[in-house]
């Protein structure tokens, strides 16, 4: 699985800025987008335009996996390591997700990274 974690921001234009200044490069979206995706040396970090909605569950840092092959696969293995599967959303940008906490309460999102 591939690891991008995935921050959400009050100020996309301040966030961006700070970024930058660490190195980072826009790889998808821009200032006035939802949501970024940023080059930082061999990590891609995601930025989110909104705050966590902490409703949902989400927190200001989330992990998110990209897994190789379909996601039905990775819920009946997550189930049968006794990992319960909290959600299975569809995210506008990001698509199906599985949802689960780590033993901290880390909120992590599983979905099938494109081949």
């Amino acid at each position: 699985m591939e690891l991008r974690p995935l921050v959400h921001v009050g100020d996309m234009g301040s966030s961006l800025t700070f970024y930058e200044r660490l190195g980072a490069e826009i790889i998808h979206g821009g200032r006035d987008s939802e949501w970024v995706l940023l080059q930082l040396g061999t990590v891609q970090i995601g930025l989110r335009a909104r705050p966590a909605d902490e409703t949902r569950g989400e927190t200001p840092i989330e992990l998110h996996f990209g897994a190789e092959g379909p996601l039905e696969q990775w819920e009946r293995r997550l189930h049968r390591s006794g990992i319960p599967v909290i959600e299975v959303s569809a995210d506008q940008d990001l698509g199906e997700q599985l949802c689960v906490r780590s033993p901290d309460g880390m909120l992590i999102k599983i979905s099938q990274r494109e081949p």
